[in-house]
């Protein structure tokens, strides 16, 4: 008798699991009504502000069209949360950090490894080349990427008044993200040892002491309102960080399909001019720590020689990279070509 109880048990869980199934996808469908992105961007930042002037676009166009909710400033949590709320369906997608970024797709951690990119136009040209594969890493995970854009270069800041050179981090209290191999490398690259805390949560730990430094692009370093209580910025912009737009592919899939047509034309053709936003925010900003008597501290050809020597061995060709080392043989080969004026 038990066995046959559990037989018929374990046959109604059988029977149950494709409604189940069919019930969490319909929760896409069913909201298609709301697009519901999240992001850490304030709602005032420009990355935002480019973001909407599409969105708004789109929408005025759409013949069928969903209601577009973006929850900025962090409201969902960090970065780790809002995709678990985005694979539950609490979210639909959001606009990403390179943290977010490669916690989806970890393979695009080879874009911020530091000392990589020397300048824009390499960016440009290494985005422009490699899309597909990048669009690919999304579409593996289950994820649309409709926009890779940026945040732009990092620059280290910290709330030390007697950090005068680069090695000079190392005896300050830096911020680490967790799991995070590139930033924890380079913070012992450095020679100190990282202190975890959530976005959210550094503006306390840098008003406590708990943090002294932190390394972002100017324009998040205004807008998160960290750079009020920095006293020197390290003026070497050493790594690029990505920003990406996604969303669920089981949610795209249930939208308007005018609206996707509309809104994936709109992206890749506003894609330079929304990096050229961020790129401006970034010159405006490094103009206005300038203002806030923030010093900048220079740095030399031995530190940048050794410093580039230091994240090339121990991170780039590191045993536990996310992604391949022959995806990175590729990357810095076109790098070298269009360095040599060889590219294609």
């Amino acid at each position: 008798m038990r066995k046959k109880k559990f037989l018929r048990s374990r046959f109604s869980v059988y029977l149950l699991f494709p409604l189940i199934s069919s019930l969490f996808f319909l929760s896409y469908v069913f909201s298609q009504g709301v697009l519901k992105l999240g992001t850490l961007a304030p709602a005032d930042s420009d990355w935002i502000k480019a973001i909407n002037d599409v969105f708004d676009e789109v929408l005025r166009k759409s013949t069928e069209k969903p209601k577009v909710i973006f929850y900025s400033g962090g409201v969902m949590g960090d970065e780790d949360e809002m995709i678990r709320k985005i694979r539950i369906g609490q979210l639909h997608g959001g606009g990403f950090t390179t943290l977010g970024i490669k916690k989806i797709a970890p393979e695009l951690s080879v874009l911020d490894l530091p000392m990589l990119f020397r300048n824009e136009k390499e960016v440009d040209f290494i985005f422009d080349k490699f899309l597909p594969d990048f669009e690919n890493f999304f579409e593996k995970r289950g994820f649309k990427l409709l926009l890779l854009t940026e945040q732009g270069f990092s620059y280290f800041f910290t709330t030390r008044k007697d950090v005068s050179k680069l090695k000079d981090l190392g005896k300050t209290r830096m911020w680490g993200w967790k799991d995070e191999r590139v930033i924890l490398s380079v913070v012992k690259v450095l020679g100190s040892n990282p202190i975890f805390v959530l976005v959210p949560d550094v503006l306390s730990a840098l008003e406590t002491g708990m943090l002294e430094t932190v390394d972002l692009s100017p324009m998040a370093c205004i807008s998160l309102q960290w750079c009020n209580l920095m006293k020197v910025m390290i003026n070497y912009p050493y790594r690029f960080e990505a920003g990406a737009l996604v969303i669920y592919k089981k949610s795209w899939d249930a939208l308007p399909s005018d609206f996707k047509v509309s809104l994936e034309t709109a992206l890749k053709q506003k894609r330079q001019w929304i990096t050229e936003k961020i790129r401006e925010g970034n010159k405006r900003s490094i103009e206005r720590l300038k203002m806030m008597n923030i010093k900048f501290v220079d740095v030399s050809y031995d530190e940048i020689n050794w410093f580039h020597d230091e994240v090339r061995k121990k991170i780039w060709y590191a045993e536990n990279t996310e992604y391949s080392h022959e995806f990175l043989r590729r990357i810095e080969e076109e790098l070298e070509n269009f360095r040599k004026g060889k590219s294609n």
